[in-house]
Protein backbone atom coordinates (compact mmCIF):
# COMPACT_ATOMS: atom_id res chain seq x y z
CA UNK A 1 0.00 0.00 0.00
CA UNK A 2 1.12 3.55 -0.72
CA UNK A 3 2.84 4.99 2.38
CA UNK A 4 0.89 8.28 2.31
CA UNK A 5 -2.43 6.42 2.18
CA UNK A 6 -1.31 4.15 5.00
CA UNK A 7 -0.28 7.10 7.17
CA UNK A 8 -3.63 8.77 6.54
CA UNK A 9 -5.61 5.64 7.39
CA UNK A 10 -3.59 5.02 10.55
CA UNK A 11 -3.99 8.65 11.67
CA UNK A 12 -7.75 8.52 11.05
CA UNK A 13 -8.11 5.29 13.05
CA UNK A 14 -5.76 5.82 15.99
CA UNK A 15 -8.63 6.79 18.30
CA UNK A 16 -10.63 3.70 17.28
CA UNK A 17 -7.64 1.42 17.87
CA UNK A 18 -7.09 2.93 21.30
CA UNK A 19 -10.83 2.57 22.07
CA UNK A 20 -10.62 -1.10 21.03
CA UNK A 21 -7.69 -1.62 23.43
CA UNK A 22 -9.24 0.33 26.31
CA UNK A 23 -12.57 -1.49 26.00
CA UNK A 24 -10.83 -4.85 26.41
CA UNK A 25 -8.18 -4.03 28.98
CA UNK A 26 -9.73 -1.26 31.09
CA UNK A 27 -6.32 0.19 31.99
CA UNK A 28 -5.19 3.31 30.10
CA UNK A 29 -1.50 2.37 30.41
CA UNK A 30 -2.09 -1.19 29.14
CA UNK A 31 -4.38 0.11 26.40
CA UNK A 32 -1.72 2.55 25.17
CA UNK A 33 0.82 -0.28 25.03
CA UNK A 34 -1.56 -2.59 23.17
CA UNK A 35 -2.59 0.17 20.74
CA UNK A 36 1.08 0.84 19.95
CA UNK A 37 1.65 -2.87 19.29
CA UNK A 38 -1.39 -3.00 16.99
CA UNK A 39 -0.25 0.02 14.99
CA UNK A 40 3.26 -1.43 14.71
CA UNK A 41 1.89 -4.73 13.36
CA UNK A 42 -0.31 -2.86 10.86
CA UNK A 43 2.68 -0.92 9.54
CA UNK A 44 4.83 -4.05 9.44
CA UNK A 45 2.24 -6.02 7.45
CA UNK A 46 0.93 -3.21 5.25
CA UNK A 47 2.89 -4.35 2.18
CA UNK A 48 0.63 -7.41 1.99
CA UNK A 49 -2.45 -5.20 1.52
CA UNK A 50 -3.05 -3.93 -2.01
CA UNK A 51 -6.70 -2.84 -1.82
CA UNK A 52 -7.48 0.18 0.37
CA UNK A 53 -11.11 -0.91 0.71
CA UNK A 54 -9.96 -4.01 2.60
CA UNK A 55 -8.03 -1.94 5.15
CA UNK A 56 -10.62 -2.03 7.93
CA UNK A 57 -11.03 -5.81 7.92
CA UNK A 58 -7.23 -6.08 7.77
CA UNK A 59 -6.81 -3.65 10.67
CA UNK A 60 -9.34 -5.33 12.97
CA UNK A 61 -7.96 -8.79 12.24
CA UNK A 62 -4.49 -7.61 13.30
CA UNK A 63 -6.02 -5.90 16.34
CA UNK A 64 -7.70 -9.12 17.48
CA UNK A 65 -4.57 -11.23 16.93
CA UNK A 66 -2.35 -8.69 18.69
CA UNK A 67 -4.80 -8.57 21.59
CA UNK A 68 -4.70 -12.38 21.92
CA UNK A 69 -0.89 -12.35 21.84
CA UNK A 70 -0.92 -9.65 24.52
CA UNK A 71 -3.09 -11.81 26.79
CA UNK A 72 -0.92 -14.87 26.24
CA UNK A 73 2.29 -12.96 26.99
CA UNK A 74 0.74 -11.44 30.08
CA UNK A 75 -0.46 -14.80 31.34
CA UNK A 76 2.83 -16.58 30.70
CA UNK A 77 4.71 -13.81 32.46
CA UNK A 78 2.43 -14.22 35.47
CA UNK A 79 2.94 -17.98 35.48
CA UNK A 80 6.73 -17.58 35.22
CA UNK A 81 6.81 -15.09 38.06
CA UNK A 82 4.99 -17.64 40.18
CA UNK A 83 7.68 -20.25 39.26
CA UNK A 84 5.18 -22.79 37.91
CA UNK A 85 6.39 -25.75 35.86
CA UNK A 86 6.17 -25.95 32.06
CA UNK A 87 3.07 -28.13 32.04
CA UNK A 88 1.14 -25.46 33.87
CA UNK A 89 2.41 -22.86 31.41
CA UNK A 90 0.86 -25.00 28.68
CA UNK A 91 -2.34 -25.04 30.70
CA UNK A 92 -2.18 -21.25 30.70
CA UNK A 93 -2.63 -21.25 26.91
CA UNK A 94 -5.84 -23.21 27.34
CA UNK A 95 -7.03 -20.80 30.03
CA UNK A 96 -6.28 -17.82 27.78
CA UNK A 97 -8.11 -19.45 24.88
CA UNK A 98 -11.14 -19.80 27.17
CA UNK A 99 -10.82 -16.17 28.23
CA UNK A 100 -10.67 -15.06 24.61
CA UNK A 101 -13.72 -17.16 23.72
CA UNK A 102 -15.59 -15.66 26.69
CA UNK A 103 -14.49 -12.19 25.64
CA UNK A 104 -15.75 -12.78 22.12
CA UNK A 105 -18.99 -14.19 23.50
CA UNK A 106 -19.45 -11.10 25.68
CA UNK A 107 -18.84 -8.83 22.69
CA UNK A 108 -21.34 -10.90 20.67
CA UNK A 109 -23.93 -10.52 23.44
CA UNK A 110 -23.23 -6.80 23.60
CA UNK A 111 -23.85 -6.42 19.87
CA UNK A 112 -26.99 -8.55 20.05
CA UNK A 113 -28.32 -6.27 22.82
CA UNK A 114 -27.80 -3.25 20.54
CA UNK A 115 -29.87 -4.61 17.64
CA UNK A 116 -33.23 -2.99 17.04
CA UNK A 117 -36.22 -5.06 18.10
CA UNK A 118 -37.10 -6.68 14.74
CA UNK A 119 -33.51 -7.71 14.01
CA UNK A 120 -32.95 -8.89 17.57
CA UNK A 121 -36.16 -10.94 17.77
CA UNK A 122 -35.47 -12.65 14.44
CA UNK A 123 -31.87 -13.45 15.40
CA UNK A 124 -32.79 -14.87 18.83
CA UNK A 125 -35.60 -17.00 17.39
CA UNK A 126 -33.43 -18.37 14.58
CA UNK A 127 -30.12 -19.01 16.33
CA UNK A 128 -31.14 -19.57 19.94
CA UNK A 129 -34.71 -20.85 19.81
CA UNK A 130 -33.99 -22.82 16.60
CA UNK A 131 -37.13 -21.69 14.77
CA UNK A 132 -37.41 -21.78 10.99
CA UNK A 133 -37.84 -18.62 8.90
CA UNK A 134 -41.49 -19.46 8.25
CA UNK A 135 -42.16 -19.97 11.98
CA UNK A 136 -40.47 -16.66 12.76
CA UNK A 137 -42.49 -14.94 10.03
CA UNK A 138 -45.71 -16.19 11.60
CA UNK A 139 -44.72 -14.95 15.06
CA UNK A 140 -43.55 -11.54 13.83
CA UNK A 141 -46.45 -11.15 11.37
CA UNK A 142 -44.13 -10.48 8.43
CA UNK A 143 -43.22 -12.36 5.27
CA UNK A 144 -40.57 -15.08 5.16
CA UNK A 145 -38.51 -12.91 2.83
CA UNK A 146 -38.57 -10.11 5.42
CA UNK A 147 -37.29 -12.53 8.08
CA UNK A 148 -34.41 -13.50 5.78
CA UNK A 149 -33.65 -9.82 5.30
CA UNK A 150 -33.68 -9.26 9.09
CA UNK A 151 -31.23 -12.13 9.58
CA UNK A 152 -28.97 -10.95 6.76
CA UNK A 153 -28.85 -7.39 8.10
CA UNK A 154 -28.41 -8.56 11.69
CA UNK A 155 -25.40 -10.71 10.76
CA UNK A 156 -23.76 -7.78 8.99
CA UNK A 157 -24.49 -5.36 11.83
CA UNK A 158 -23.13 -7.78 14.45
CA UNK A 159 -20.02 -8.56 12.40
CA UNK A 160 -19.31 -4.85 11.93
CA UNK A 161 -20.08 -4.02 15.56
CA UNK A 162 -17.75 -6.67 16.98
CA UNK A 163 -14.86 -4.88 15.30
CA UNK A 164 -15.87 -1.42 16.54
CA UNK A 165 -14.99 0.51 19.66
CA UNK A 166 -17.93 0.65 22.05
CA UNK A 167 -17.04 2.96 24.88
CA UNK A 168 -19.94 3.33 27.30
CA UNK A 169 -20.79 6.93 28.15
CA UNK A 170 -20.34 8.55 31.55
CA UNK A 171 -24.01 7.98 32.38
CA UNK A 172 -23.42 4.20 32.31
CA UNK A 173 -21.52 4.38 35.60
CA UNK A 174 -22.48 7.82 36.91
CA UNK A 175 -26.13 8.52 36.18
CA UNK A 176 -27.22 12.10 36.62
CA UNK A 177 -29.83 13.21 39.13
CA UNK A 178 -32.96 14.48 37.41
CA UNK A 179 -36.22 16.10 38.45
CA UNK A 180 -39.27 16.87 36.36
CA UNK A 181 -41.96 19.41 37.16
CA UNK A 182 -45.03 21.15 35.78
CA UNK A 183 -46.34 24.70 35.54
CA UNK A 184 -49.84 25.59 34.41
CA UNK A 185 -53.47 26.18 35.30
CA UNK A 186 -54.83 22.62 35.25
CA UNK A 187 -54.90 20.25 38.22
CA UNK A 188 -51.62 18.39 38.51
CA UNK A 189 -50.70 15.33 40.55
CA UNK A 190 -46.97 15.16 41.32
CA UNK A 191 -47.01 11.36 41.60
CA UNK A 192 -47.30 11.22 37.81
CA UNK A 193 -43.67 12.31 37.64
CA UNK A 194 -42.42 10.89 40.94
CA UNK A 195 -40.64 8.00 39.26
CA UNK A 196 -38.18 10.45 37.67
CA UNK A 197 -36.72 10.85 41.16
CA UNK A 198 -37.01 7.15 42.03
CA UNK A 199 -35.78 5.70 38.74
CA UNK A 200 -32.72 7.12 37.00
CA UNK A 201 -33.29 5.84 33.48
CA UNK A 202 -35.99 8.23 32.20
CA UNK A 203 -34.22 11.42 33.19
CA UNK A 204 -30.89 10.22 31.83
CA UNK A 205 -32.47 9.37 28.47
CA UNK A 206 -33.78 12.94 28.26
CA UNK A 207 -30.40 14.39 29.26
CA UNK A 208 -28.54 12.21 26.75
CA UNK A 209 -30.74 13.31 23.84
CA UNK A 210 -31.11 16.99 24.81
CA UNK A 211 -28.43 18.65 22.70
CA UNK A 212 -27.92 16.04 19.96
CA UNK A 213 -30.41 13.68 18.26
CA UNK A 214 -29.49 10.08 19.12
CA UNK A 215 -30.44 6.66 17.81
CA UNK A 216 -31.64 4.01 20.23
CA UNK A 217 -28.26 2.30 19.90
CA UNK A 218 -26.41 5.51 20.79
CA UNK A 219 -28.64 6.08 23.82
CA UNK A 220 -28.06 2.45 24.83
CA UNK A 221 -24.28 2.87 24.73
CA UNK A 222 -24.36 6.22 26.52
CA UNK A 223 -26.44 4.78 29.37
CA UNK A 224 -24.93 1.29 29.37
CA UNK A 225 -28.44 -0.20 29.15
CA UNK A 226 -29.33 -2.97 26.70
CA UNK A 227 -32.01 -2.12 24.14
CA UNK A 228 -34.56 -4.72 25.33
CA UNK A 229 -34.79 -2.79 28.61
CA UNK A 230 -34.52 0.65 27.05
CA UNK A 231 -37.18 0.37 24.34
CA UNK A 232 -40.21 0.49 26.66
CA UNK A 233 -38.86 3.51 28.53
CA UNK A 234 -38.25 5.38 25.27
CA UNK A 235 -41.70 4.45 23.98
CA UNK A 236 -43.35 5.86 27.14
CA UNK A 237 -41.35 9.08 26.89
CA UNK A 238 -42.33 9.38 23.24
CA UNK A 239 -46.03 8.78 24.03
CA UNK A 240 -45.94 11.61 26.56
CA UNK A 241 -44.14 13.84 24.05
CA UNK A 242 -41.09 14.20 26.29
CA UNK A 243 -39.16 12.74 23.34
CA UNK A 244 -39.74 13.11 19.62
CA UNK A 245 -38.35 10.88 16.88
CA UNK A 246 -37.30 11.89 13.38
CA UNK A 247 -35.36 9.72 10.94
CA UNK A 248 -34.88 7.11 13.70
CA UNK A 249 -33.17 9.64 15.95
CA UNK A 250 -34.61 10.82 19.25
CA UNK A 251 -34.50 14.36 20.62
CA UNK A 252 -35.74 15.67 23.96
CA UNK A 253 -38.92 17.70 23.61
CA UNK A 254 -39.07 19.51 26.98
CA UNK A 255 -36.82 22.30 28.27
CA UNK A 256 -34.15 21.21 30.76
CA UNK A 257 -32.13 23.29 33.17
CA UNK A 258 -28.91 21.47 32.36
CA UNK A 259 -25.79 21.73 34.50
CA UNK A 260 -24.29 24.20 32.05
CA UNK A 261 -27.47 26.27 31.91
CA UNK A 262 -27.80 26.47 35.71
CA UNK A 263 -24.11 27.33 36.16
CA UNK A 264 -24.33 30.20 33.65
CA UNK A 265 -27.47 31.65 35.23
CA UNK A 266 -26.14 31.32 38.78
CA UNK A 267 -22.88 33.02 37.83
CA UNK A 268 -24.80 36.07 36.60
CA UNK A 269 -27.01 36.08 39.71
CA UNK A 270 -24.30 36.07 42.39
CA UNK A 271 -23.90 39.81 42.89
CA UNK A 272 -27.54 40.51 42.02
CA UNK A 273 -28.78 38.15 44.76
CA UNK A 274 -26.47 39.53 47.44
CA UNK A 275 -27.41 43.14 46.69
CA UNK A 276 -31.13 42.32 46.65
CA UNK A 277 -30.85 40.60 50.05
CA UNK A 278 -29.10 43.67 51.55
CA UNK A 279 -31.73 46.03 50.12
CA UNK A 280 -34.51 43.78 51.40
CA UNK A 281 -33.16 43.89 54.97
CA UNK A 282 -32.98 47.68 54.97
CA UNK A 283 -36.65 47.90 53.85
CA UNK A 284 -38.08 45.52 56.44
CA UNK A 285 -38.95 47.71 59.41
CA UNK A 286 -42.64 48.64 58.93
CA UNK A 287 -43.99 45.07 59.06
CA UNK A 288 -41.94 44.29 62.15
CA UNK A 289 -43.20 47.38 63.98
CA UNK A 290 -46.87 46.57 63.38
CA UNK A 291 -47.05 42.79 63.80
CA UNK A 292 -44.25 41.89 66.21
CA UNK A 293 -46.69 40.80 68.95
CA UNK A 294 -48.34 38.24 66.64
CA UNK A 295 -45.20 36.07 66.67
CA UNK A 296 -43.32 34.12 69.31
CA UNK A 297 -40.03 35.65 68.22
CA UNK A 298 -38.51 37.97 65.64
CA UNK A 299 -37.15 35.09 63.55
CA UNK A 300 -40.65 33.70 62.88
CA UNK A 301 -41.86 37.19 61.99
CA UNK A 302 -39.04 37.54 59.45
CA UNK A 303 -39.78 34.18 57.83
CA UNK A 304 -43.45 35.20 57.46
CA UNK A 305 -42.44 38.53 56.00
CA UNK A 306 -40.22 36.84 53.41
CA UNK A 307 -43.07 34.47 52.52
CA UNK A 308 -45.56 37.32 51.99
CA UNK A 309 -43.14 39.51 50.02
CA UNK A 310 -42.30 36.63 47.70
CA UNK A 311 -46.01 35.87 47.32
CA UNK A 312 -46.82 39.42 46.20
CA UNK A 313 -43.71 39.83 44.04
CA UNK A 314 -44.31 36.52 42.23
CA UNK A 315 -47.88 37.54 41.44
CA UNK A 316 -46.73 40.92 40.14
CA UNK A 317 -43.96 39.35 38.09
CA UNK A 318 -46.41 36.86 36.59
CA UNK A 319 -48.36 39.75 35.06
CA UNK A 320 -45.27 41.30 33.48
CA UNK A 321 -44.11 37.90 32.21
CA UNK A 322 -47.40 37.30 30.43
CA UNK A 323 -47.05 40.66 28.73
CA UNK A 324 -43.47 39.89 27.65
CA UNK A 325 -43.46 36.11 26.96
CA UNK A 326 -47.14 35.27 26.41
CA UNK A 327 -49.04 32.30 27.80
CA UNK A 328 -47.23 29.13 28.87
CA UNK A 329 -48.46 27.25 25.77
CA UNK A 330 -50.82 27.83 22.89
CA UNK A 331 -53.46 25.58 24.45
CA UNK A 332 -53.03 27.12 27.91
CA UNK A 333 -52.52 23.73 29.58
CA UNK A 334 -49.06 24.42 30.90
CA UNK A 335 -45.51 23.23 30.34
CA UNK A 336 -43.30 20.45 31.65
CA UNK A 337 -39.60 20.91 32.24
CA UNK A 338 -36.66 18.99 33.66
CA UNK A 339 -33.76 19.88 35.88
CA UNK A 340 -30.34 18.23 36.06
CA UNK A 341 -29.64 17.92 39.78
CA UNK A 342 -26.03 18.75 40.52
CA UNK A 343 -25.72 17.13 43.94
CA UNK A 344 -22.70 14.95 44.61
CA UNK A 345 -23.37 11.24 44.97
CA UNK A 346 -24.99 10.41 48.30
CA UNK A 347 -25.93 14.03 49.05
CA UNK A 348 -29.54 14.17 50.28
CA UNK A 349 -29.56 17.89 51.14
CA UNK A 350 -32.76 19.51 49.74
CA UNK A 351 -32.23 22.11 47.03
CA UNK A 352 -34.47 25.03 46.12
CA UNK A 353 -38.07 25.46 47.26
CA UNK A 354 -39.53 22.03 47.97
CA UNK A 355 -43.19 22.84 47.31
CA UNK A 356 -45.25 26.00 47.04
CA UNK A 357 -48.81 27.29 47.41
CA UNK A 358 -48.73 30.86 46.13
CA UNK A 359 -52.26 31.85 47.12
CA UNK A 360 -54.06 28.54 46.49
CA UNK A 361 -57.76 29.04 47.04
CA UNK A 362 -59.80 26.45 48.95
CA UNK A 363 -62.63 24.76 47.08
CA UNK A 364 -65.25 26.35 49.38
CA UNK A 365 -63.72 29.81 48.71
CA UNK A 366 -63.56 30.65 52.43
CA UNK A 367 -59.79 31.04 52.43
CA UNK A 368 -56.53 30.55 50.59
CA UNK A 369 -53.14 29.13 51.52
CA UNK A 370 -49.77 30.84 51.06
CA UNK A 371 -46.90 28.49 51.82
CA UNK A 372 -43.37 27.74 50.66
CA UNK A 373 -41.12 24.90 51.75
CA UNK A 374 -37.70 26.53 51.95
CA UNK A 375 -34.81 24.15 52.47
CA UNK A 376 -34.06 25.68 55.89
CA UNK A 377 -37.64 25.11 57.18
CA UNK A 378 -38.19 21.49 56.19
CA UNK A 379 -37.51 20.27 59.72
CA UNK A 380 -40.60 22.21 60.82
CA UNK A 381 -43.15 22.06 58.00
CA UNK A 382 -44.29 19.47 55.54
CA UNK A 383 -46.65 19.75 52.58
CA UNK A 384 -48.61 17.00 50.96
CA UNK A 385 -50.54 17.10 47.71
CA UNK A 386 -53.99 18.71 48.13
CA UNK A 387 -53.40 20.25 51.56
CA UNK A 388 -55.09 23.53 50.52
CA UNK A 389 -58.56 22.56 51.74
CA UNK A 390 -57.48 21.03 55.07
CA UNK A 391 -55.22 23.98 55.97
CA UNK A 392 -57.90 26.51 54.94
CA UNK A 393 -60.46 24.61 57.00
CA UNK A 394 -58.25 24.89 60.08
CA UNK A 395 -57.58 28.57 59.36
CA UNK A 396 -61.27 29.49 59.26
CA UNK A 397 -61.96 27.61 62.50
CA UNK A 398 -63.49 24.39 61.16
CA UNK A 399 -60.92 21.82 62.26
CA UNK A 400 -63.62 19.58 63.77
CA UNK A 401 -65.37 19.36 60.40
CA UNK A 402 -62.36 17.70 58.76
CA UNK A 403 -62.33 13.95 58.10
CA UNK A 404 -60.65 12.02 60.93
CA UNK A 405 -57.74 11.11 58.65
CA UNK A 406 -56.87 14.76 58.04
CA UNK A 407 -57.41 15.73 61.67
CA UNK A 408 -54.81 13.13 62.65
CA UNK A 409 -52.33 14.17 59.93
CA UNK A 410 -52.46 17.88 60.73
CA UNK A 411 -52.24 17.19 64.45
CA UNK A 412 -49.31 14.78 64.04
CA UNK A 413 -47.51 17.25 61.77
CA UNK A 414 -48.00 20.10 64.25
CA UNK A 415 -50.28 22.29 62.15
CA UNK A 416 -52.94 22.11 64.85
CA UNK A 417 -52.66 22.56 68.63
CA UNK A 418 -55.74 21.97 70.79
CA UNK A 419 -57.92 22.29 67.70
CA UNK A 420 -56.47 25.69 66.75
CA UNK A 421 -54.13 26.59 63.89
CA UNK A 422 -50.41 26.55 64.71
CA UNK A 423 -49.64 28.98 61.89
CA UNK A 424 -50.49 32.57 61.01
CA UNK A 425 -54.04 33.39 59.93
CA UNK A 426 -54.71 36.77 58.31
CA UNK A 427 -58.04 38.45 57.60
CA UNK A 428 -58.69 39.61 54.05
CA UNK A 429 -58.47 43.21 55.28
CA UNK A 430 -55.05 42.58 56.84
CA UNK A 431 -53.93 40.84 53.65
CA UNK A 432 -54.82 43.83 51.46
CA UNK A 433 -53.21 46.20 53.94
CA UNK A 434 -49.95 44.27 53.86
CA UNK A 435 -49.22 45.20 50.28
CA UNK A 436 -48.95 48.86 51.28
CA UNK A 437 -47.14 47.99 54.51
CA UNK A 438 -44.59 45.81 52.70
CA UNK A 439 -44.37 47.93 49.54
CA UNK A 440 -40.67 48.78 49.81
CA UNK A 441 -39.70 45.14 50.43
CA UNK A 442 -42.03 43.91 47.69
CA UNK A 443 -40.40 46.31 45.21
CA UNK A 444 -36.97 44.88 46.04
CA UNK A 445 -38.22 41.30 45.55
CA UNK A 446 -40.14 42.21 42.39
CA UNK A 447 -37.17 43.95 40.78
CA UNK A 448 -34.99 40.98 41.67
CA UNK A 449 -37.50 38.54 40.12
CA UNK A 450 -37.81 40.56 36.91
CA UNK A 451 -34.04 40.73 36.45
CA UNK A 452 -33.72 37.01 37.17
CA UNK A 453 -36.45 36.23 34.64
CA UNK A 454 -34.75 38.18 31.87
CA UNK A 455 -31.37 36.52 32.53
CA UNK A 456 -32.78 33.00 32.82
CA UNK A 457 -35.02 33.37 29.75
CA UNK A 458 -32.10 34.40 27.55
CA UNK A 459 -29.68 31.69 28.74
CA UNK A 460 -32.22 28.84 28.84
CA UNK A 461 -33.44 29.61 25.31
CA UNK A 462 -29.89 30.02 24.01
CA UNK A 463 -28.91 26.54 25.28
CA UNK A 464 -32.11 24.74 24.25
CA UNK A 465 -32.72 22.73 21.06
CA UNK A 466 -34.09 24.96 18.31
CA UNK A 467 -37.51 23.28 18.15
CA UNK A 468 -38.34 24.13 21.81
CA UNK A 469 -36.51 27.43 22.11
CA UNK A 470 -39.67 29.53 22.56
CA UNK A 471 -40.97 27.19 25.27
CA UNK A 472 -37.55 27.18 26.93
CA UNK A 473 -37.55 30.97 27.03
CA UNK A 474 -40.92 31.00 28.81
CA UNK A 475 -39.83 28.25 31.22
CA UNK A 476 -36.57 30.04 31.97
CA UNK A 477 -38.37 33.29 32.70
CA UNK A 478 -41.21 31.77 34.74
CA UNK A 479 -39.62 28.89 36.60
CA UNK A 480 -36.18 30.14 37.51
CA UNK A 481 -37.69 32.81 39.74
CA UNK A 482 -38.44 30.06 42.26
CA UNK A 483 -34.86 28.74 42.22
CA UNK A 484 -33.54 32.31 42.43
CA UNK A 485 -35.85 33.06 45.36
CA UNK A 486 -34.44 30.02 47.14
CA UNK A 487 -30.95 31.49 46.66
CA UNK A 488 -32.29 34.85 47.86
CA UNK A 489 -33.39 33.14 51.09
CA UNK A 490 -29.99 31.40 51.28
CA UNK A 491 -28.35 34.85 51.20
CA UNK A 492 -30.60 36.14 54.02
CA UNK A 493 -29.82 32.97 55.95
CA UNK A 494 -26.05 33.30 55.39
CA UNK A 495 -26.26 36.91 56.62
CA UNK A 496 -28.02 35.49 59.73
CA UNK A 497 -31.00 37.76 59.21
CA UNK A 498 -33.02 34.54 58.98
CA UNK A 499 -32.17 31.76 61.43
CA UNK A 500 -33.06 28.09 61.97
CA UNK A 501 -36.48 27.25 63.37
CA UNK A 502 -37.44 24.54 65.83
CA UNK A 503 -39.60 21.58 64.88
CA UNK A 504 -42.81 22.95 66.38
CA UNK A 505 -42.93 26.19 64.35
CA UNK A 506 -44.59 26.74 60.98
CA UNK A 507 -42.55 29.70 59.74
CA UNK A 508 -43.54 29.95 56.07
CA UNK A 509 -47.24 29.04 56.07
CA UNK A 510 -50.33 31.19 56.45
CA UNK A 511 -54.04 31.20 55.61
CA UNK A 512 -55.96 34.25 54.43
CA UNK A 513 -59.63 34.20 55.56
CA UNK A 514 -62.21 35.66 53.18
Amino acid sequence: MDRKKLDRLITDNMKSVFGFALTRLGSVCEAEELASDILYEIIKSADKLHDEERFFGFMWKIAENTYKDHLRKKSKAAFRSAELDENLVDEADAVIDDLIRNEELNVLRRELSLLSKDYRDATVMYYIEDLSCSEIAEKLHVSTEMVKYYLFRARNIIREGMNMERLFGEKSYRPAGFEIDYWGPVDFHPNEYGDFQKRKIKGNILLAAYYTPMTLQEISIELGVALPYLEDEVRLLEERRYLICKNNKYLTNIPIFTQDCTARIDEKLKVLTENAAKNFISAAEAFSAKYFERFDNENLLRWQMVLLCMHFSLMDTEKSLKAKYGQCTDNGLGVIWGRHITKSMGDTTPQGIQGIYNGAQASDKRGSVIAMNFGQTLNAQHFEYRMTDPLSCVGVGCYSALPAEWQKKLSDWGYVKNGNPNFQVWSIEEYHGMRELLENSIVVARDFNEQVSAIAAEITADLAPVHIRKTAEYVGASVYRFHANARFVDALYDMQWLKPVDGSAKPAVCVVKY
